[in-house]
């Protein structure tokens, strides 16, 4: 099991200091960047040398709303916005330090490093860890920033190289920047109400099924994957795997039938691996949970799922179009 670094301990009260205490931001870049989803807005400036990905849905997947590559060395980072009554604030440090100690080989969650901060009068919560991207070995600086409105995600995977330790140093500067713009609750329920719009919805006498959302990554092996990102809802009196409907329906490309496949605890995508996870727990009468059907894609041609007998549906086929 993953043990780690020698001398991290040393390295990473280094970085808390500077974390805390505050840097000069001459290693920033000049250019704001801005980023929106959820009604909300940020800004906030990064470190010098990294440039925006075009591609980076593909990479980080659907939930991501800006990533960057470092020019300089391979590292990468993603960074995602989520609505504040989808987070539950409370215990939120300790909590999602245990998940990432087990999603990342950790036997013990205080190999785990983390720190909880207040800048600009946010809470800050700031984990590292070792994990892979791009099948490298790099460090992961994961930030979670409550703001008034929101809560603003970022990861840092920083290559494990001789400049790592000056680089999370500019990267915890970068974070001290960030800055929640405006909300507008009209266009969060906007956003919302499309999001409603596009799903699909079908059911049986025993459950309800909504597919909320399409997005693509790239599993372990550089493999193309579509995502279907769903809400079920059991109505049966046993519990059930919320999968259990996956049977039920087909995804084709190209008349070619797409098989179902899964990602490994090694992805970098935690946000999938977290919706894979929640979609083999038992979920009990009248319960409602979020998880994730995953098929390996053969190309960019539109998906068609079709609905097999006995669900309720407005359609029985629908035509799905890869987001770009």
């Amino acid at each position: 099991m993953k043990t780690s670094k020698k001398g991290i301990g040393r390295i990473l009260l280094s970085i808390a200091l500077l974390f805390l205490v505050g840097c000069s931001t001459d290693t920033l870049s000049e250019k704001t960047t801005t980023v929106e989803g959820k009604g909300l807005t940020y800004t906030f400036n990064l470190p010098t040398g990294w440039e925006k990905q075009d591609y980076f849905k593909q990479v980080y997947g659907d939930s991501a709303v800006f990533g960057a590559e470092d020019t300089r060395s391979k590292s990468n980072m993603a960074v995602m916005i989520v609505s504040k009554e989808d987070v539950t604030e409370e215990g939120f440090g300790e909590r999602t330090r245990k998940e990432l100690a087990v999603k990342n080989g950790y036997t013990d969650e205080k190999d785990v490093y983390f720190v909880q901060d207040t800048i600009h009068d946010n809470e800050v919560y700031k984990y590292t860890f070792e994990t892979t991207f791009n099948d490298e070995s790099v460090w992961a600086h994961y930030y979670s920033i409550f703001s008034e409105h929101g809560v603003l995600q970022f990861v840092y995977y920083s290559a494990d190289d001789s400049s790592y330790e000056k680089r999370v140093k500019i990267i915890d500067q970068s974070i001290k920047t960030v800055k929640e713009v405006s909300f507008s609750q009209e266009k969060a329920e906007e956003e919302a109400k499309q999001l409603q719009k596009d799903e699909i919805h079908f059911s049986t006498d025993t459950y309800d099924v909504s597919i909320m959302g399409l997005g693509t990554l790239k599993d372990e092996s550089d493999h193309s994957l579509v995502a279907l990102r769903y809400k079920y809802t059991n109505k049966q009196q046993e519990p059930v795997v919320s999968t259990h409907w996956k049977e039920a329906i087909t995804l084709t490309q190209v008349d070619q039938k797409l098989p179902l496949v899964t990602v490994s605890k090694e992805t970098n995508n935690y946000e999938i691996l977290r919706l894979q996870e929640a979609s083999e727990t038992l979920v009990e009468k009248g319960q409602t949970v979020e998880g994730v059907l995953l098929y390996q894609l053969n190309g960019r041609a539109s998906l068609v799922l079709t609905l097999g007998e006995g669900l309720k549906s407005d359609e029985s086929t629908y035509q799905l179009t890869l987001p770009k």
